[in-house]
Order: structure tokens, then sequence, then C-alpha cells
């Protein structure tokens, strides 16, 4: 009689219901956002949904029936919840300026501590104030307009232009104090609205305020002019800003002070206490980012899970029971989460496991996709504009893959295939520590891997070292916050037990420190990509799904075949070998037994399936990100402030730019403002850079451009070294450091390569350029393509204008950039008037109190467009005349 082979027991299904009910309220905020409508409609569609319910169960109408009305009460109520949030309040703080700004007093409760800002590492930047920042954030109580002091409601984000100053304890006399979390203080400063983006790719920082309910802004210049009013007005914000800075304290016992920056910023989130004003420093924070891995310096849910590993590690070496050890890892949790002052991805990661524990202390099955979902419904109930943060998308993404993807990686590393919702007990006489190192590389696999796809979206920034980075850094990391535990809770009592412990933090910390600027130095080990849309995003996980859920979608598994190869008829016990028949037998200890035998035909053809779905998705990607190359010469004046930075883009493909400033004001415009600017325009890559003279509000940014647009040639005037600034000598040399050639350019000068486009030096020249004043020697530049002419100007001053008109007697131009932001209007009319140009560009800030622009452009028939006002200018050169759009849509 044939044998025969018996299906699969197909896998038993948990019975989760706060998954649905978790999607359905992040269906909601997202129907809040994106749909609109008030509170009282939402409200509406609750009751309604409720009422169908009812009448069901009235009905005793059972299963899916019930289930349909009671999600859309769910959905519905998180709309409401979310619109509740960002709706502005009666007595919003927001009312106060409806446009521009106005000087005001606000009055309110600190909800996030004082924070210094991050300057620029640039080495040939001075630390001038123009970068030095502090913020908090206050719920506002009442503001005083005028000598009247009215109610106002709302978050306030608050900016001070100096360096948080030092607590001194006792404090000096006119020293001022720190507000701390939980403290009234009262700002006087410029009150503002949240501005919109002036740029396309760039953050939306308003509508990132609107979700997270902050209402206005208030900036001011001194330290003065924030008071104390009184403090520990919150209590228990208070008690919560005082732990974290008792931690903070602790960690002064780390004699070096990388290893006490670093240590601080991994174990407790305190980013800012690295000491980002010194070239150092900032190369530690850069190796951490482009390694992948900067999550490890903003304590997460991974520093909180490796929390309580330690603490699982301690009660497994003392032989603690199952309850005792879920009331203690609830406890230190919930102490480190308060250490770190409730920040929203320690709560998010604290929530997850206090649920875990309650079901381990209570004896009931661990459903994590049931307390992730718990998790998801308490944080978007209290803070539901957190869903479109990058950081709640990331945590959440990361535990579902560490959920599903450790089995596959053990399964490919360890050929150990696993069930990742389920715990793997060790069999009986083995040691459990490889286990958990096993554990411990797998998990740092699964989560990088998850997490290459969003910091791709997010960040343009691929880390292909990024799963490797963070195999090496997990069981360094684990071992500085397990020192680091011991540091905080034992170093307390006694200062020469804490001075002994703190000499495992220190050397974990520089030990990472050195691991990832290691990896950050190999080269080609990441690289900034332009085109990985949200689209591509969900592709990519898509694929990730597909991996993962084979069997679920009956597809057949071929992990249990080696190469491809048949299983054939099947055999005898007797030829079983021990593995095989424990694993027919249904050892517990044993794999889990394969599904039912495919061909080996049908085993091949999955895994081709998917490989061509990942080779067919990467080519269409390749082929769907390059630039598109414009009909004629387009040039997208990208809105910097008080500086300049032109893209160039020519029919031919080249990809210029023409300078790379801004105002001293953007601290880091070139990652924030310009960079997206060019990712947006698709251009992956700058052929050349052209300076127009040695000002800092035109080359400032050079250096984070050259690093993610891979330029190898900047061109400067001759006159660019002529005074001998040191900050000119300090550029050139990063630049030449870097391996980028730097060329003179001046009159007369023709750049080679540019196919019909003519790009041409018209300026410097003669001596009206070798004046005192730098701007005189200005590189000026022609862009010409069958006579039609894009000039751009740097900042000559009136003599240099004067000086051009005489030395090109025929030149004409279509479109002009305006010498020096708007500058001398009577010499750029001589400009406009010999060029004939019918468009101008001003790439300036708006200000606090713009000027008019001059009544005699309409008089000469001249459209004038301001980035200040209009955003991002793009001007393109065509057969059919110059078309000018901005990017606000004026």
């Amino acid at each position: 009689m044939a044998e025969t082979t018996q299906p699969a027991t197909p896998p038993v299904r948990r019975y989760e219901p706060l998954v649905p009910a978790a999607t359905a309220l992040v269906a909601g905020v997202l129907a809040g956002e994106f749909l609109g409508g008030s509170i009282l409609l939402w409200c509406a569609v609750a009751a309604a949904a409720a009422a169908v319910w009812t009448l069901l169960a009235w009905r005793r109408d059972r299963g899916r029936t019930l289930l349909v009305p009671l999600l859309v009460v769910v959905l519905a109520a998180g709309a409401a919840r979310y619109r509740a949030s960002i709706d502005p309040p009666p007595e919003d703080v927001a009312r106060l300026v409806r446009r521009g700004s106005r000087i005001a007093t606000v009055e309110g409760v600190v909800v996030r501590s004082t924070h210094p800002g991050r300057p620029p590492t640039d080495v040939f930047l001075p630390s001038v104030p123009y970068y030095l920042r502090t913020k908090l954030t206050l719920e506002a109580e009442r503001a005083e307009v005028e000598g009247r002091w009215l109610p106002a409601r709302g978050r306030v984000y608050v900016s001070v232009r100096e360096p948080m100053p030092r607590q001194n304890d006792p404090p000096r006399d006119g020293d001022p104090r720190i507000p701390h979390l939980g403290d009234r203080v009262r700002v006087t400063g410029r009150l503002m609205r949240p501005l919109p983006p002036a740029n396309p790719g760039t953050f939306d920082v308003a509508t990132y305020f609107r979700r997270q309910g902050v209402r206005a802004l208030v900036s001011t210049d001194h330290w003065e002019a924030v008071r104390v009013a009184e403090p520990a007005a919150d209590a228990l914000r208070w008690a919560v800003g005082a732990m974290g800075r008792w931690a903070v304290r602790r960690f002064e016992a780390i004699r070096s002070p990388e290893g006490r920056a670093v240590a601080s910023a991994i174990v407790l989130g305190r980013r800012d206490l690295l000491r980002f004003d010194t070239g150092e420093a900032g190369d530690i924070e850069g190796a951490f980012i482009v390694t992948g891995t900067a999550h490890f310096l903003a304590v997460s849910g991974f520093a909180v899970g490796l929390a309580a590993g330690v603490v699982l590690l301690l009660a497994r070496l003392i032989g603690l029971g199952p309850k005792p050890t879920a009331v203690l890892v609830a406890v230190v949790i919930g102490a480190y989460a308060m250490m770190t002052e409730l920040r929203p991805p320690v709560v998010r990661a604290t929530l997850l496991i206090w649920l875990l524990c309650l079901a381990w202390a209570t004896g009931r099955e661990r459903q994590r996709l049931n307390a992730l979902a718990a998790a998801v419904l308490v944080i978007l109930l209290l803070r539901p504009g957190d869903l479109f943060t990058t950081s709640f998308q990331l945590s959440f993404v990361v535990v579902l893959g560490m959920f599903y993807l450790v089995g596959k990686v053990e399964a490919v590393l360890f050929r150990r295939p696993t069930d990742p919702l389920q715990d793997e007990e060790p069999a009986p006489g083995t040691f459990w520590l490889p286990r958990y190192a096993r554990r411990t590389v797998t998990l740092s696999l699964a989560a990088a891997l998850v997490a290459v796809p969003l910091v791709a979206n997010r960040f343009h920034l691929v880390g292909w070292l990024a799963p490797v980075a963070s195999v090496a850094l997990a069981p360094l990391v684990f071992l500085l916050i397990a020192g680091s535990m011991a540091l905080v809770v034992f170093g307390a009592p006694a200062p020469w037990l804490g001075d002994l412990l703190a000499a495992v933090p220190d050397g974990m910390a520089r030990a990472v420190t050195g691991v990832v600027s290691a990896l950050s130095r190999v080269p080609g080990g990441h690289f900034y990509t332009s085109g990985f849309s949200t689209g591509w995003l969900v592709v990519t996980y898509g694929l990730l799904a597909a991996w993962v859920f084979r069997e679920r979608l009956r597809l057949p598994a071929g992990r249990y075949f080696a190469r491809g190869r048949s299983p054939g008829p099947p055999r005898k016990p007797d030829a079983l070998s021990p593995r095989e028949r424990r694993e027919g037998e249904g050892d517990p200890h044993s794999p889990s037994p394969p599904p039912s035998p495919v061909t080996g035909e049908g085993v091949v053809l999955t895994r081709r399936r998917l490989a061509l779905a990942v080779l067919a998705a990467a080519a269409v990607f390749l082929w769907t990100r390059g630039h598109r190359l414009p009909a004629g010469v387009r040039a997208t004046f990208v809105a910097v402030g008080s500086g300049n930075a032109t893209l160039v883009e020519l029919p031919c493909g080249r990809t210029l730019l023409y300078d790379a400033g801004s105002s001293l004001s953007y601290a880091r415009a070139a990652e924030g403002v310009t960079a997206p600017v060019l990712w947006w325009r698709g251009v992956g890559r700058l052929d050349a850079a052209f300076l127009s003279h040695p000002h800092f509000d035109h080359f400032k940014d050079v250096l984070p451009l050259v690093d993610r647009f891979g330029i190898r040639r900047v061109f400067v005037p001759p006159t660019f070294l002529r005074r001998r600034l040191s900050v000119d000598d300090a550029v050139v040399e990063e630049l030449l450091a870097r391996g980028v050639e730097v060329t003179y350019f001046g009159a007369g000068d023709v750049l080679a390569g540019t196919g019909r486009t003519r790009v041409r030096g018209l300026w410097p020249r003669g001596r009206a350029s070798q004046t005192d004043d730098i701007n005189d020697g200005s590189l000026v530049l022609s862009v010409e393509e069958d006579g039609r002419r894009l000039l751009l100007t740097g900042d000559i001053e009136p003599p240099a204008i004067a000086g051009l008109i005489r030395a090109e007697p025929d030149l004409r131009a279509g479109a002009v950039l305006w010498p020096h932001h708007g500058h001398a209007p009577e010499a750029a009319r001589d400009l406009l008037r010999h060029t004939g140009a019918r468009v101008a560009v001003i790439s300036a800030a708006r200000g606090w109190n713009p000027r008019p622009l001059p009544a005699w452009l309409d008089e000469d028939g001249v459209t004038c467009y301001h980035t200040g006002r209009d955003g991002a200018v793009t001007v393109e050169l065509g057969a059919d005349g110059v078309r000018a759009e901005t990017f606000r849509g004026q």
C-alpha cells in the first residue's frame, strides 16, 4: 500500500481583538487629517455607528456583522480625538498674531525641557552667536500684548538666540535661571505663527507643529527675556525633570568628555550634551548618521529593550521566578522612562514592555501583537499627532520587523527556523547564554533591515552597513547600558564606588565611538538617494511581507529543501536520520515540522519569483529615479534667506550649482533646505559648483553638499583669495582635503562639456573688481543657449555693475539675478535696462518689515520675484521665451 503524506497542521490563529481596534484608530487619525471635518461631525458618525451596532446586537447578530460598526465607532472616535488636538482652542494664542509678528510676553508651563540647538560643525565657520540657540516648549496660559494680559491657549515653541547658561549651584547674582520641566515662565519676544515651507521637498515645519499642537513661536535674543515666574508649577512634570537631571549628574563621574557625552546620548537620550561646536563631536554625530546607527544617539525602544534585557539577565543569574522578574522589569523600565523625561519613543516602548510584563505576571499568553496594538491605542489617544512623526513610524515598524523577521534571519544565519511570535525555550541541559547572544544578533539585523527603507524615504540616506553596524554595536551598547544602570543605582550613595563603576560606561562609550568611526570611513559604506518615494517604500515593505508570509500566502516554502532538489519519494523510518526521526515523532525541542512536500521545481520557482520581483523592482527604481532633463536652461533659486544657492540644469544633462550659501541663522541649511530641493529635482550628482565670492552667505554650505552630491570641481573667481581671509583659506583647504579640484574661473573663461549651452565668466575684470569691497570681485556667470541668456551676478555693487556694463556693451539676458540680494535698486535698474531682461529674481529673506519693490519695475515691464516672499523660484529659458514659477504659486 502506497504511503501518503499528511498535510501540515495549519497555524493556530491567536485571538487578538486589539489589533483591528488599533488599525481602526490609525485609520481614524488619517481620516481626521486628510478628510478634515469637525469634531461634531465625527462624533455624529460614531453615534450613528454605535446605534447600528446596538440594533444588530438586539437582533442577536454575531461575528463580523457586529465587528464592522464597532470598528467604525473606533475610527470616528480617532478622527474626533485628532481634530480635538489640532483644531484651534477657543482662546488660541495664535489669534494674537494674524500675519507677520509682534512683540508679546507669553506665560506658560514648560512641557519640554530646555535644550541647546545644533549649530553646524564645519571647521571654517566661527562660533558666532547666530548659530547658538536654546529651545524649549511651553503650554501657554496667558499673554501680554500692548500692555494687556489676555487668555491664551496652545503650545508655544520658544527659541533663545544664546547658548544655554551654565547653572551654578547656588546661582550667582545676575545669572539667568534655566527653566526646568514643570516651571511656569514668562518669555518676552517676537510672537509669530509657524511659517509654511518655502521650498519643494523640504520638511514642512508648520504642518509638524500643527500636528503636535504647537500654535505659535516666540523668538528672543537674550536670556534676560526669559524669567521663571513659579518654580515647579506642575509638580508631576517637575518631578520627571528632576529625575532626568539627577541621572545626568550621575554621568559626571565618567572622566573622558567623549565617553560622558556619548553615554548620556545613548542611555538618556541627551543628545544635546554632545559638544557640537567642536569638530571631533561633529565627526562622531556624522559617523552615527552615515552608518545608519543614529537611533543609538537618541534613546529609543531598542535602548529600552536592551535595558529590559539587562534586568532579565540579572534576574536569570540570581534565579528569580517569572512573577518577581516581571515586577522588577516593570519597575526598572518605569524609572528608566522617568529619567529620560518621558520621551515619546521611550513611552511607547515602556507601554509595550509593561503589557508583556502584566501578561507574564498573571500567567497569560504573551500576545505581542495585541500588546503592540494596546500601545498604539494608548499613545494615539494621548498624542494622536505622533502617528505622522518619523519616530513613531520607525519605532513600530522596527518592532513589527523584529516580530516577523527574526525567524527568517535565524533560518538564514543559523539554519534554525522559528516562529517569531513564540518564545523559544532552550532544550533541557543546554546553556542559555548562546541563545541570548544569537537572539541579540538576529534582533539587531531584523531591526536594521526593516529600518533602512524608511530612513531612505525620510532622509535620502542608504547605509548598507547599518545591519553590520547594529550587530557590532549591540553587545557594546548592552554593556554600556548595564554599566550605566549600575553607575546610576550604586554610584549615588558612594562617590568612590561611582568613580569605579564609571570605568565601564566610559570604556564602552569610547569603544562604540571607535567602531562607528571606523565603519563610517569604509569606502562606499553609504550613499544618498534622490528618488525613494512613498510608493517605493510601499513596494519595498510589500516584498519583505511576501518573503515573511510566503507560507500564509500558500506559496511553497523552500527553506527545508537544499538547493532546490525534490524531496523524492517517502523513505522508510529506518532510512531516516536521528534528527528526521525526532521531527517525525514530534520532538518538542526540534524545529516545527515542514509543510507538505512540493516538487523541487516548485521550490525553485518560488525563490525565483521572489528574486525576480526584487530585481524587477530595483530595475524600475533605477530607471525612474534619474534626473529629468529640461527643454532649455533651467535655474532654481532656492529660498535660503539672506544668501544665495542656485541650481542650474542644462539640456545636455549637466547640473551646476552657483553659490552654496544661506543666512547665518540657517545653521544646517545644506541638510534641511538645499539638498532636499536638489533631490526633489531628481539631482543625485552635481558636476561643478561656482562660488561667487568669499562671504558666508554664499559658500558656508558647500562642504555638506560636496559630501552628498559628489562635487569634484569647484570654481572660484581670481579675487577669492586676494585678501587672504582665514575663512577663505579654511574652505579651500577643506575642499582639497576631500579630493575636490578648486580652479579659478573669471572673465573670458568658458566651461567645457556643456553641449550647445555656453557657460562663460563675465566678471571680475579690471580695476573695478580690485577694490577693498569683496562684493565687487564677485563672479558673474552667463549661461546662454540659442541666444537666450541667464545672468547670475553674485553681490556686485554699483561700481562693479557700471564696469560690467562698460565691458559688455552688447550684453543681453532674459533673466537676471538681482545683485546683492536686492540692494542698490538704481544700479540694478541700469543693469536690467542694459540687458533688456524682463525677469529679475531677488534671493533674500523677507524680513520683519519688508521693503516694497521699486515702482519702476512696473514702468519698465520687469517681473520681479523674491524668494523670501514667493519661496523657491524656477526660471526656464525656452524657445517661447522666459517662463517663471514660484513654489508658493505667485
